[in-house]
């Protein structure tokens, strides 16, 4: 954890609400980011997110002296996250990756570019969420395998050989997809 993050974090536990707010700023974007792989409804993981805030916010006292506010809220948000999901069915927007394309130097090579994206997209929606979400914070959210591990409350090595096995399959589904290209 960074020295200012230590500082906003000692002040937002005095109650220090500039603190709260440059905590809020600092993680809300790439929460809700996170959020919105999980439940797949942007304004669900909004309210998930704002949820996950409330009850962060309320708990600071619970950080342990050494933790960083960095994991132990991702955790928060990812559970927020699945209790939204377990509460509501949603579908996945055919669009996810839009927009993702622009700056290529043709149209056909956008559309090919945006093509891959979406198949793997698809390929990883596709996975058993127990394997789902260890790509999804590693890779999407940015964790560490540790902080992977301490936001799904699994061993490190349960995330390592999910993470194996996540990567297999979708290796497999890939190829199959594009022709054995990977």
């Amino acid at each position: 954890m960074s020295g200012n993050e230590r500082q906003l974090l000692d002040a937002a536990r005095r109650g220090d609400r500039e603190a709260m707010e440059a905590l809020f700023r600092l993680y809300v974007d790439r929460s809700v980011s996170l959020a919105y792989l999980i439940i797949r409804d942007w304004a669900a993981a909004e309210d998930a997110v704002q949820e996950a805030f409330i009850r962060a916010f309320r708990s600071l006292h619970t950080i342990r002296d050494d933790g960083s506010f960095g994991p132990w809220f991702t955790k928060i948000v990812v559970n927020r996250a699945r209790t939204a999901v377990q509460r509501r069915r949603y579908t996945l927007p055919m669009a996810a990756a839009e927009g993702m394309a622009a700056g290529c130097c043709t149209p056909e090579e956008a559309a090919l570019r945006q093509e891959g994206r979406d198949t793997l997209w698809e390929a990883v929606m596709a996975l058993d969420q127990k394997y789902r979400l260890p790509i999804q914070l590693k890779y999407l959210a940015e964790l560490s395998e540790a902080e992977t591990a301490s936001v799904l409350g699994l061993p490190l090595s349960t995330v390592k050989s999910r993470l194996y096995v996540a990567r297999q399959q979708l290796k497999k589904a890939l190829s199959g997809a594009t022709g054995g290209l990977f």
